[in-house]
This record gives C-alpha cells, sequence and structure tokens, in this order.
C-alpha cells in the first residue's frame, strides 16, 4: 500500500524531487569542490580507514580493511579522478532528475564505501534518502528531466487512435 502511495502519487512525487534535489546538492558541492581544489588525494582517506581496523573497537572491518590496502590504494590515481567527478554528475543528474535511478545506484555505492571506511558523517542519512528514492521508482524522477523524457517516450509510442470509416461515396 506505502509502496504504491510512494511509485504512483503525484504529490509524493513533489517530495521525492525536493529530497533528490537536496541529495543531488550535496553530492554536486563534494564533488565540484574536489575538482576546482585539484588537490583531492584518496590515499589519505584509505590509510585513515586501514588504520581505524585496529584497537578493542575497530571501526572498519578487516576484509575492508584488505580490499581498501591492496585493491583501493595501489589504484588511488585512479580513485583520485573518478572519486570527485562520480560525485560531480551523481549529483548533477540528481539535482536535474536525469537518470535518477544509475544516480541513485552509483550515490548509494560511494555511500556504503565512505561507511564501510569508517566515515559515519551524513552518509548514513544519505543511504537512507537514497533508498526511499530508488523505491519509488519512476516516480522519483518524474518531476525532472527524466519525467520529461519518459512521457514523451511514451506518448510517441503510444498507438494511434483509429480512424472513423470512410463514408461510401453518395
Amino acid at each position: 500500500m506505502f509502496s504504491d502511495f510512494l511509485k504512483k502519487n503525484k504529490k509524493m512525487a513533489w517530495f521525492l524531487a525536493i529530497v533528490r534535489f537536496f541529495l543531488g546538492i550535496v553530492w554536486f558541492r563534494h564533488g565540484f569542490e574536489k575538482i576546482s581544489n585539484k588537490s583531492f588525494d584518496a590515499s589519505v582517506f584509505l590509510k585513515d580507514a586501514i588504520a581505524k581496523t585496529s584497537g578493542t573497537d575497530p571501526v572498519v572491518q578487516d576484509w575492508w580493511a584488505f580490499i581498501a590496502k591492496y585493491f583501493f590504494l595501489p589504484n588511488v590515481d585512479i580513485l583520485n579522478y573518478l572519486v570527485p567527478i562520480g560525485e560531480f554528475f551523481v549529483g548533477l543528474g540528481l539535482m536535474t532528475g536525469a537518470f535518477t535511478r544509475p544516480a541513485l545506484c552509483f550515490a548509494l555505492i560511494m555511500n556504503f564505501s565512505y561507511l564501510l571506511s569508517g566515515s559515519m558523517n551524513i552518509n548514513p542519512q544519505m543511504i537512507l534518502w537514497s533508498w526511499l528514492l530508488l523505491s519509488a521508482r519512476d516516480n522519483a524522477g518524474r518531476i525532472g528531466a527524466d519525467g520529461w523524457i519518459f512521457s514523451s517516450i511514451k506518448r510517441r509510442m503510444a498507438p494511434a487512435p483509429a480512424k472513423p470509416p470512410a463514408k461510401p461515396p453518395a
């Protein structure tokens, strides 16, 4: 019942558009800051995550630290490029409502990566809001570029109205 309300209600689409826009602003701002500063270095973040595996109550699990140490750190130059660009385009997609679902999927991947690395910050809240938007399916992008594009496609693919039979000549 709530699922149908979330997916189909036009008033809910406005609420979802506002949530989507604010999430987009957060992603866009973080990506833009990293791109414009040109000093973003993921290795500092990754080394900090690896260090959080020690102590009596580790914040980062050993398996994630292993991935960070042996996969992410050796490829940090690629991450230094992908993270800011990814954050920027996820934010742009969410603010405009273009490619909403793919943007939300990438947002969730990044949020979970940050969360698994020990960065609580705003990530749990962003995961919850992203999950809500993803659950709303097409309604999350109805007010935005996705809604405009999909409604245009549906109109073009709709069958043409049947023509009345021609009148015989008198």
